[in-house]
């Protein structure tokens, strides 16, 4: 019932109606991104306290299939009307509008909720703006690979998702540009996200540096990956290393577990409580020098206080 009779003040009392009532757009368009909530608002005049029993409300994405985003008639919601694509997503703040103010909110934004929406006021009199909303869904993440297809050439890959559609730009070191020589694809999932694949095969020496910039034009933004060029031998022979740090690090700290233990068994079995023992050092290092130059003997005996606590 709310679009038809919306429908009926506009077609027969627009001329006399929009003299008298006018509805604005604080702002035109909102840009928000995909899974975040925005809120768009359009305001109309309020004259002394609010009649909700006067007030139609209507939020409309005006689309191919024009789909109705939120409804209020006389006061009361309409549910019935509501689009299936906004059902548990869409919230009008009507402690607002005794303010004269409509602000319709959405949760967790999809690509498909980008459009222009038209908001309709019938109070006393009725006007409506057009509000567009962007949705964006930059380009964060940038899956990428290395692969040698021997005598010195390179597979380089960069794979990432968005939207809109971004542009995968190459170059090396020296910022050389390298585009034409990559082959880049897109597929568009059922979410409207572009998924990107770029591969670069080049010609190239052992640790050379290659860039690959994903620029989404419409956005005015980039995302950008470092791909370097490493012999496998040196890659592996680091791993080794790591690996041997690693192992050094936990034996040591086995060791200086076992230390502290039998110190610990050491002071007991003098009757000496650990505690004290600590404090009692702690203290007289405050007096005679900084505590910054306190020596692997102190940091010990820390470390068996808190233990002991």
């Amino acid at each position: 019932m709310a679009r038809p009779l919306l429908l009926y003040i506009f077609s027969f009392y627009w001329h006399f109606l929009n003299a008298l009532f006018t509805v604005e757009a604080p702002k035109s368009f909102y840009t928000v991104e995909r899974g975040s909530n925005v809120t768009m608002e359009c305001t109309f005049p309020v004259n002394g306290e609010l009649k909700f029993r006067d007030l139609s409300v209507s939020w409309e994405k005006t689309d191919e299939l024009k789909k109705q985003a939120y409804s209020l008639l006389k006061g009361k919601e309409d549910f019935e009307s509501q689009h299936s694509d906004f059902r548990g997503r869409i919230k009008l703040l009507k402690e607002k509008l005794s303010l004269g103010q409509s602000l319709l909110e959405i949760t967790d934004v999809k690509l498909r909720d980008a459009g222009d929406y038209r908001c309709v006021i019938g109070y006393g009199g009725a006007d409506y703006k057009t509000i567009n909303l962007r949705v964006k869904a930059p380009y964060r993440t940038i899956t990428q690979g290395v692969v040698s297809t021997g005598d010195n050439k390179w597979k380089l890959t960069c794979r990432s998702e968005g939207y809109p559609q971004a542009k995968v730009i190459w170059q090396s070191r020296e910022c050389k540009d390298l585009t034409d020589k990559a082959n880049t694809s897109y597929e568009i999932g059922s979410d409207k996200l572009y998924r990107v694949t770029s591969t670069l095969t080049i010609k190239s020496r052992i640790d050379e540096i290659f860039y690959c910039i994903f620029w989404n034009k419409e956005l005015q933004e980039n995302t950008s990956a470092i791909l370097h060029i490493a012999d496998s031998a040196d890659t592996e022979h680091r791993h080794i290393l790591g690996a041997i740090i690693i192992m050094t690090a936990l034996f040591g700290s086995v060791l200086l577990l076992r230390l502290c233990i039998k110190k610990v068994r050491t002071n007991k079995d003098n009757g000496t409580p650990v505690a004290a023992l600590s404090i009692a050092k702690l203290s007289k290092d405050k007096d005679t020098r900084d505590c910054r130059d306190a020596s692997f003997e102190d940091e010990e005996l820390k470390y068996i206080q808190i233990e002991k606590t």
